[in-house]
């Protein structure tokens, strides 16, 4: 009788305990999910996602970019972006960061800003478009910019293809002016950029292919783009790149790095 009763008392232990744990356990998987959101990355290509960064939070691209041929020359691009909490504006502001030319020339670069606003999402309309316009603030001096404006206009557009397929394409025009010479002259882009996520999510291998239109004294250029990127965290990724110039009169390789990461939440 007494082993009896020892055997319905460790059975009622064993479900005690395993109720405890699976209760714990239940507890634990209903916590909230307090870490920051996704970043967007759109670096380190040219071509950018249409969909924006997620509300209140200051997202900010920084990276390196170094020429290995040709000029040589090395920048430290920055970009910060803050969605608003409509989830349709974006307010953006980059500039090309510390820059030295081959000939060691060197000083801190110009300073853009934009507005990226979202016309319409992929589950609507299949695809996320959206617009952008740019103005270049003249912050460089002159041996490495043309103190003077700049105006650009992008289409975006981006569409999930299927969980192993996203693409990003982007169709611009922009005026620039030129350095040491009166004018302008008008440019256009197209560019297209395809990402393939690898087993496991945290990394990814992406592809670009862009078209940019001849300038005064440049021929037009076609560069390709071959990278991959890592997230340690869906908050925090890190990218590495090398861009070939098919054609043009710009540097045949390039080699970029950088990290997407977020500042903090200001709203």
């Amino acid at each position: 009788m007494v082993s009896c009763w020892r055997g319905v008392g460790a059975a009622m232990l064993a479900l005690f305990v395993g109720g405890t744990q699976a209760h714990a356990q239940k507890s634990a998987d209903a916590q909230p999910d307090n870490s920051p959101p996704a970043v967007n990355p759109g670096r380190p290509s040219i071509t950018d996602p249409a969909a924006l960064t997620a509300p209140g939070w200051l997202e900010a691209e920084f990276g390196g970019q170094k020429d290995l041929d040709r000029d040589r020359n090395f920048n430290t691009p920055l970009l910060l972006k803050l969605t608003t909490r409509s989830r349709r504006l974006q307010v953006r502001l980059a500039t090309d960061g510390y820059v030295q030319l081959g000939d060691r020339t060197d000083g801190y670069g110009d300073t853009y800003a934009a507005l990226q606003y979202l016309f319409a999402t992929q589950d609507k309309a299949r695809f996320d478009i959206a617009g952008r316009v740019t103005v270049k603030i003249p912050t460089a001096r002159a041996a490495l910019g043309t103190k003077k404006f700049d105006f650009s206009a992008l289409l975006l557009a981006s569409r999930d293809f299927s969980p192993a397929l996203h693409g990003d394409f982007n169709l611009g025009v922009s005026s620039l002016s030129r350095q040491d010479a009166p004018g302008t002259d008008t440019q256009t882009l197209v560019s297209a950029s395809l990402t393939f996520p690898i087993a496991g999510g945290r990394w990814q291998y992406f592809n670009e292919l862009a078209y940019q239109s001849a300038l005064a004294g440049q021929r037009a250029q076609v560069t390709t783009m071959h990278g991959f990127s890592y997230a340690p965290h869906r908050y925090d990724v890190y990218d590495v790149a090398v861009q070939w110039g098919v054609s043009g009169d710009g540097p045949v390789f390039q080699l970029l790095f950088g990290r997407t990461f977020f500042f903090g939440k200001l709203f």
